[in-house]
């Protein structure tokens, strides 16, 4: 797209192919180009990527009507950042409906009610999301999070309000919500969406877990925050005409976008790890507390302990066919009994979580299940399959060894056998 668009571009600024060509259809044979690529019903192009992309922005365009998943509010969370490419569709609107005949005269967009109304549209998206994410989880922290959003709604209504009517009491106001919004968003970003500012972190003022550098992390912070204000630009007197300001501020909040999304991406991930909705790694051998092992046992289909002694002589240990059953206290501590699976601080998993049908093979091991080829997996098999030859060879030496050597087993010995065969 970017090629398409330099293109255009160089057609429409050299004028190479004038007059085939008028330079001002070159937006709109732009414009076509894009949206039949982007609308095209062959599978060509990236098809899956842009069915998915248009089902995301069906699913924005509809908020409040369907439960927020990760990918509704990530993405909506990037067209915050195209305000610019909003209320800019305006001015393409408009100097084709009066064919580029007077713009200036016709259509001064920063001057129309309806820049500040199209700049404010993907907040608008943002909060209902919350408010719909607050009616299905009953968190206050997305009412919170919706506060943020009509802190932006105000921002961008007093910005369109001052270009319109430049009085000083509105240049104030502006500036106040402007202040406001860039402080809120700011804390937001970094100790929300980024899960930083822990005090008690390995870390300074960073968190236990991270994936990038540490000094990624304190040079990202402040340049979030400086970028979140740059909008005092607009109060020097620079030699820049306001368009062009413009123009390059929507290009910077472009980029702290872009890096907002690596660590934004980072933290919903660690969080998903720690929730087990995603697995970084698999630690062996695995360590079972007492406490752990008492919870197991208390959960139907967990690993039954060996039953009481009958005659002097205790039982072999038995495994029940069941998987085992987490039991609700070692769920994350976000998650509450009537609610999926725990993730993030907004206390509900966003993403879909899809379980697979697993069926059992015929003719294989009674506990074990078909299931994805893994490493680990692979493994704990072998372990099984050894364990269970050394137990049946073990089995015979011992019928063997029986009419030797008599009663040498005694009852301690044998329960001592069972408490290892069931630790292991």
């Amino acid at each position: 797209m970017i090629f398409l668009m330099s293109v255009i571009m160089y057609i429409d600024f050299s004028e190479s192919l004038a007059p085939t060509i008028p330079s001002n259809l070159c937006p709109m044979i732009l414009f076509i180009i894009l949206m039949a690529i982007c609308l095209c019903p062959f599978k060509i192009l990236y098809y899956s990527a842009r069915k998915w992309l248009g089902a995301t922005l069906a699913r924005i365009f509809m908020s409040y009507c369907y439960s927020v998943e990760f990918r509704d509010f990530f993405i909506a969370d990037e067209l915050n950042s195209l305000a610019y490419s909003f209320w800019t569709l305006a001015y393409f609107f408009c100097a084709y409906s009066w064919h580029w005949e007077d713009l200036g005269a016709h259509c001064s967009v920063m001057q129309m009610w309806s820049t500040p109304v199209l700049a404010s549209v993907p907040a608008w998206w943002r909060l209902l999301q919350c408010i719909r994410r607050y009616k299905d989880s009953s968190e206050f922290v997305h009412l919170q999070n919706g506060c943020k959003y009509i802190t932006s709604i105000a921002a961008a209504m007093t910005t369109g309000t001052r270009r319109i009517y430049p009085f000083l009491w509105l240049k104030i106001l502006w500036i106040v919500a402007c202040s406001i919004n860039s402080a809120y968003t700011s804390i937001w970003d970094i100790k929300m969406d980024w899960g930083l500012l822990r005090p008690n972190s390995r870390h300074y003022l960073l968190r236990n877990e991270l994936v990038f550098y540490k000094w990624a992390y304190y040079v990202a912070v402040p340049i979030n925050v400086l970028l979140r204000f740059a909008w005092t630009l607009n109060l020097a007197n620079f030699a820049i005409h306001p368009q062009l300001l413009g123009f390059i501020l929507a290009v910077v909040e472009a980029l702290r976008r872009l890096q907002w999304n690596f660590f934004r991406l980072e933290n919903e991930h660690l969080n998903n790890c720690g929730a087990y909705c995603a697995i970084k790694e698999i630690p062996l051998p695995f360590a079972i507390t007492d406490a752990a092992k008492a919870l197991y046992a208390e959960e139907e289909g967990s690993i039954q302990a060996p039953p009481p002694e009958t005659d002097g002589v205790p039982h072999a240990p038995t495994m029940a066919p069941q998987p085992l059953v987490r039991h609700q206290s070692l769920l994350h501590p976000l998650q509450s009994p009537m609610d999926g699976p725990a993730g993030t601080f907004y206390a509900r998993r966003d993403f879909e979580n899809r379980r697979e049908n697993i069926e059992v093979e015929e003719g294989s091991h009674p506990h074990r299940i078909a299931r994805q080829g893994s490493v680990v997996l692979d493994a704990l098999d072998r372990i099984r399959d050894i364990r269970d030859s050394d137990t049946s060879s073990e089995g015979s030496e011992g019928d063997e060894n029986e009419e030797e050597e008599g009663d040498s087993d005694s009852p301690s010995t044998l329960h001592e056998n069972t408490v290892a065969n069931s630790r292991l």
